[in-house]
């Protein structure tokens, strides 16, 4: 339950062998690459940056190619869905098995038909698309009864068509009655605009026009022959047709579209093929021979060995030996128990341990248990946790980060139970049970032991950070940053209980000794890595300052007792409320029901939600805040993560 040991290698083998190398290595899986690109003093020896650029091209292009495929035929594929999807979930493969499958799939018959199928589809809806446009414009002169080319063979008038704003109607048609030989109709209207016609003879028509412009005309050109209302049903029937045609192809497409698992294996398959070509980029060359430098596990040395070996007959030069603790590039890779590593989404989402700390995660894990449940504490919320998570866990083929989400709420469910059979709690007491605590009666024991857990809590974490320091050997600084602190707070602890409760003299007076010491020792060694004596000193004080913050940290606490109580007299209001419905008949009753479950139902999500962000923050700021830092750079697989698949 730590850290992984990494060891660091250098590898050189021939340029030639490069791609079996890779391809090998992808199969072992934990290889991560240095950049050697980053490596000035390298570059400086001579040696030149691995390119492929035409190989990754290619790939590219292949993986554009089954994109696309895929993109088309998800449109079609009528596959599982719901539960019976997530019981099915996504099909397993190991590396070798994945490359057997992929060899057996020959996806270019199946990309080009498509292609084709597809530009003349989509021709047709570009075509369907002009037409409907025609409509659109011929359809605010479907009352005129004339066609339109006969509008445009007048030798003695001319026809004017187009619009105006429908606020300048009026003015237009008081305009046009000072002409005398000039027609006027408004043959439909939108939103902002009037469609009109006019019919004017020859002699008045550039007065006419001069009075449409003055009115924000706007001229309308219609590409067209005959009556607006004829050629529209033309259009339709054009369309129609269009439609029928763009269906047949669909049901093609439709007949192809069972293809679209195998395009999914094959396109995580080329992104692994793509990893392994960016990879090559990572490295340094000579004229022949190529320099690799990266880390694997240390307990996976032997089989790296042999992975090389039989990728390279035997025809290299391999360096290995184990990573340096303050080594800032080693990278990070976490290995815990079952229970533990469904908490390590915690220890990522703050960040990574540096390779010369400790994995926080099993030291985290049994306090957000015991927070997470003291905040949720209810039977009822417990169990349906508990049972929601087995069935999910059970039922579906779930992916592994996926299945580690369910698992962290799998385990969270017994302490919510354990915490509310303490509380006496079965949502939020609709059935009463006795319990060890009564939350609205003994709400100040629970602040009290919050604190204590606060207190324990708090001083773990200075435990872990003294720990670190005796494993360094830096003992004196486990003294001064932990053993003096330990004395401040437990001594001023001590002593403030001696005031509010009857204690020995004794234990007062040792109480008062044992913090003035730890006091002093906190003044005189917080600024021991200042220059002058005056900067010891300042900075010793401002170190003592310190212990208000732990005040601060030991309140913060009192959290755990809040949302526990909040939770439970919500639950107890919608029970309260649930009650008083019910009392009104059979249409209470159901309204009872109905209040019920909604009001439980929202409360669960509430406390789980407030549970997991609170006990999120206590972990952060007041536990990590005491002896971790992290900033490590996770260990980077030799595997593309993989989209539609579970690659083992």
């Amino acid at each position: 339950m730590a850290i992984v040991k990494m060891s660091n290698f250098s590898l050189f083998a021939f340029d030639s062998e490069r791609e079996n190398l890779l391809h090998e290595l992808q199969k072992f899986e934990y290889v991560h690459f240095l950049n050697l690109d980053e490596d000035e003093s390298l570059k400086n020896e001579g040696l030149k940056n691995v390119k492929a650029p035409e190989h990754l091209v290619a790939i590219g292009e292949e993986i554009s190619k089954v994109k696309y495929t895929i993109d088309l035929l998800s449109k079609y594929y009528i596959g599982d869905t719901g539960i019976k999807a997530m019981q099915k979930g996504k099909e397993s493969f190991n590396f070798v098995e994945l490359e057997e499958r992929v060899s057996s799939i020959d996806y270019l018959p199946i990309y080009n038909q498509l292609r084709e199928l597809n530009t003349k589809k989509e021709a047709l809806n570009q075509e369907v698309a002009k037409l409907n446009t025609s409509i659109d414009e011929l359809t605010p002169w479907v009352k005129l009864n004339t066609s339109i080319k006969n509008l445009n063979s007048f030798e003695q008038s001319e026809v004017n068509m187009g619009t105006i704003p429908k606020k300048l109607r009026e003015k237009l048609e008081k305009e046009l009655l000072e002409t005398q030989y000039t027609y006027f109709e408004s043959l439909s209207e939108d939103k902002d605009n009037l469609y009109i016609l006019t019919l004017s003879a020859k002699s008045e028509a550039e007065i006419v026009m001069d009075i449409l412009r003055n009115n924000s005309f706007s001229k309308s050109k219609l590409n067209a022959e005959g009556k607006p209302k004829e050629e529209i049903l033309q259009l339709n029937e054009k369309i129609k047709a269009l439609e029928n045609e763009i269906k047949s192809y669909e049901q093609e497409i439709v007949g192809l579209s069972n293809n679209l698992p195998k395009l999914e294996i094959t396109y995580d398959y080329l992104m692994n093929q793509k990893l392994r070509i960016v990879a090559s980029e990572k490295f340094l060359m000579t004229e022949s021979v190529n320099v690799i430098k990266g880390y694997i596990p240390t307990n996976k040395v032997n089989d790296f060995n042999e992975t090389v070996k039989l990728a390279l007959n035997n025809v290299y030069y391999l360096e290995l030996k184990e990573a340096e603790k303050d080594d800032s590039n080693v990278p990070i890779l976490l290995e815990n128990s079952k229970f533990v590593k469904s908490f390590e989404s915690l220890t990522g989402m703050y960040a990574l341990p540096r390779y010369n700390e400790v994995d926080p995660t099993p030291f985290l894990a049994p306090f957000y248990l015991a927070f997470f449940g003291m905040m949720a504490a209810d039977i009822g919320y417990g169990v349906i946790m508990l049972i929601g998570t087995l069935v999910a866990l059970k039922t579906f083929n779930l992916s592994e980060s996926t299945k580690q989400f369910i698992k962290f709420f799998y385990y969270l469910s017994y302490s919510v139970i354990i915490w509310g059979f303490l509380y006496g709690s079965f949502f939020g007491g609709i059935i009463s049970l006795p319990g060890l605590f009564n939350p609205a009666e003994d709400y100040n024991s629970l602040l009290v032991l919050s604190i204590i857990f606060g207190l324990i809590h708090i001083f773990f974490a200075l435990g872990i950070k003294a720990y670190m320091n005796i494993r360094d050997g830096k003992i004196l600084d486990a003294l001064f940053d932990v053993g003096f602190w330990y004395m401040a707070l437990i001594g001023g602890i001590v002593y403030l209980l001696s005031v509010v409760i009857t204690l020995p003299a004794i234990a007062k007076t040792i109480s008062l000794v044992v913090m003035i010491l730890g006091m002093v020792g906190i003044v005189a060694t917080g600024g021991r890595d200042a220059n002058s004596i005056g900067g010891k000193l300042g900075g010793g004080i401002y170190s003592l300052y310190g212990i208000s913050s732990y005040v601060g940290d030991f309140v913060s606490y009192s959290r755990l007792m809040a949302l526990g109580l909040s939770g439970g007299f919500i639950a107890g209001a919608i029970n309260m409320m649930a009650g008083m419905v019910a009392k009104k008949g059979i249409i209470g009753i159901i309204g009872a029901v109905i209040i019920f479950i909604v009001g439980q139902v929202f409360n669960i999500g509430l406390s789980i939600l407030g549970a997991y962000v609170h006990t999120i923050r206590l972990t952060f700021v007041e536990f990590f805040g005491k002896f971790y830092e992290g900033g490590g750079k996770g260990f980077n697989s030799f595997r593309s993560k993989p989209k539609y698949i579970n690659l083992k």
